[in-house]
């Protein structure tokens, strides 16, 4: 009897531990939106369709510095707008056709008021082309545990009034599932400011590749933070450092909510979102690294929302 209720127990532990989590298996589900269904070239009655990929992934991105993303290369890229003349202040990701993955602090400009407005499917603010879709937000959800003055739980949740229309150019990214930083590098990508010393971002989106910092590096960086309102309890497990330290690359303001992400090896052609852009000391400064608010942490709240 009890080595029965063993092997129940062992059954139960194991297919719970291998079980994919909800956002897994919307990953997979949101890489078939890389392809589409082409007729043949035949002109025969009852021609079959070919399944052809729209991938615009650059796989191995070298990047030296800032540089101009491509059409549809991040294609869960989104920008949130602020007031009644729209001012697009800050950044987000598609995960869902419902919802984008911002940063708490995003969810309302200072000067602007609430996030009113996400727009995706554009590389350039001025020229947004036909792959744009524009919609309202009608609700803002922050983490339960975030307060604006202290600089922890700096996640959010946007919520659309209409259901973005899902196609190659425009669909949602994964969300990393690993507690781990995976690799040694990611991808930041944003219309943020180009350079501290600039007044306003950049009208076209830009991507940077960026170092993970050592949690004792990013520890230096922030000393004087450490234990004031902004960071009370120091550099808890959900933040982490990614930068250049030997300056040149960062993120920056304007790039807030915005993601860093990495290239997945499968799903094809599929990014997973490892941080949300959160806050920095300059931009691209030496020995000044940003923070990230780590999204592996969040995971069981985002799902319960977007996927209940």
């Amino acid at each position: 009897m009890h080595r029965e209720l063993a092997i129940v127990l062992f059954v139960t532990i194991l297919f719970k531990n291998s079980a994919a989590r909800k956002s897994e298996e919307k990953c997979k589900e949101y890489a078939d939106l890389v392809y589409e269904m082409e007729n043949s070239p035949t002109l025969r009655i009852n021609a079959d369709s070919n399944k052809v990929s729209r991938c615009s992934v650059v796989e191995t991105p070298l990047i030296i510095g800032g540089i101009q993303a491509k059409h549809a290369e991040f294609p869960h890229m989104a920008v949130i707008g602020y007031g009644k003349d729209v001012s697009w202040q800050c950044g987000g990701s598609i995960i869902s056709e419902n919802f984008i993955l911002t940063a708490a602090h995003c969810m309302e400009s200072p000067d602007k008021g609430p996030a009113s407005k996400v727009r995706v499917g554009l590389i350039n603010l001025l020229t947004p082309g036909g792959d744009m879709q524009e919609r309202n937000v009608v609700e803002r959800i922050k983490y339960p545990d975030y307060k604006f003055s202290v600089s922890y739980h700096d996640i959010a949740l946007l919520k659309l009034e209409q259901p973005l229309k899902l196609n190659p150019q425009v669909r949602p990214a994964c969300l990393e599932i690993e507690s781990q930083l995976p690799g040694k590098s990611a991808i930041a990508s944003g219309f943020g400011k180009t350079s501290y010393e600039s007044s306003t971002g950049s009208n076209e989106l830009m991507k940077v590749q960026l170092n993970y910092i050592s949690e004792n590096e990013c520890k230096k960086t922030y000393a004087e933070d450490l234990g004031t309102r902004r960071l009370p309890d120091g550099l808890i497990s959900s933040l982490f450092c990614a930068g250049i330290m030997e300056g040149g690359k960062d993120t920056c303001q304007g790039d807030s909510g915005g993601p860093l992400q990495r290239i997945l090896a499968e799903p094809y052609c599929m990014y997973s979102i490892v941080g949300v852009t959160s806050f920095g000391k300059f931009c691209a400064f030496k020995s000044s690294p940003a923070i990230y608010t780590k999204v592996s942490c969040y995971l069981d709240w985002i799902e319960n929302i977007v996927w209940p």
